[in-house]
């Protein structure tokens, strides 16, 4: 079994049957446990609190919710709790509406709370990519992986020349440029992420992980041990800091 580190997952989302399992098998040596809102901030809390050694949080507000409350304290307090804490997911979102200026004041306020504590971010920028090149200054002041590129030539030159990472799932997999986008990604800023339970099943959990660490081994043309070994080399450079 190939083992890896799943750099987003929603643990807290999944159906309370399915979440023993994940955190107990050996072959996911860590998960980073994604906030999408200020509910979610205390059940990972008490993942992190738990399983010290397997579980990191990141504590952030999804664009979805921008026009909700952002209380910057209490971000402020899960990063102190938890030194390797990340930020995210925050970022911009144009699935139905162009970004809102609510979504962009949150992104930037988020970014700066970042960079004041030195944390990695975990960017969402779906069908966004003009709103997110409004971020360019900023971002290239963080660490940064922007989850679930796709295929997007530009936005990934975009990535590239603001220093991020590369968060590759389930949407990569299927898209008949995958090969040739592959050639033109630094390999060493390559993360493997789920989007669990959205992306996945969580009752397939672990066969999806090495379903999809085999898909994207064919499309690297790599040995599947070798890349799974460069995936988990990548996850710990970006989350040590």
């Amino acid at each position: 079994m190939l083992q890896f580190i799943d750099t987003h997952i929603h643990l807290q989302d999944f159906k309370p049957d399915f979440a023993p399992s994940v955190l107990h098998n050996s072959i996911a040596q860590k998960l980073v446990l994604i906030s999408a809102q200020e509910a979610d901030y205390e059940k990972i809390d008490v993942y992190t609190s738990r399983y010290p050694e397997k579980i990191i949080g990141a504590f952030g507000i999804h664009p979805w919710y921008s026009k909700e409350p952002f209380h910057i304290d209490l971000l402020y307090e899960k990063l102190k709790k938890f030194p390797h804490a990340l930020v995210g997911e925050i970022g911009v979102d144009e699935l139905k509406e162009k970004a809102s200026a609510e979504q962009h004041q949150l992104f930037s306020a988020q970014l700066m709370v970042a960079k004041k504590f030195n944390r990695p971010v975990i960017v969402h920028a779906a069908k966004a990519f003009n709103a997110l090149a409004k971020h360019e200054a900023e971002l290239k002041q963080i660490s940064y992986v922007y989850h679930g590129y796709t295929k997007n030539n530009e936005l990934l030159k975009f990535i590239i020349r603001t220093g991020g990472y590369i968060g590759l799932s389930e949407l990569f997999y299927i898209q008949s440029q995958a090969s040739m986008l592959w050639q033109a990604m630094p390999k060493d800023r390559i993360l493997f992420e789920s989007d669990a339970p959205y992306r996945i099943k969580e009752e397939n959990y672990h066969q999806t992980m090495q379903d999809n660490l085999l898909k994207l081994a064919e499309i690297a043309g790599m040995n599947a041990p070798e890349l799974a070994e460069m995936l988990i080399t990548n996850a710990n450079n970006f989350l040590t800091f």
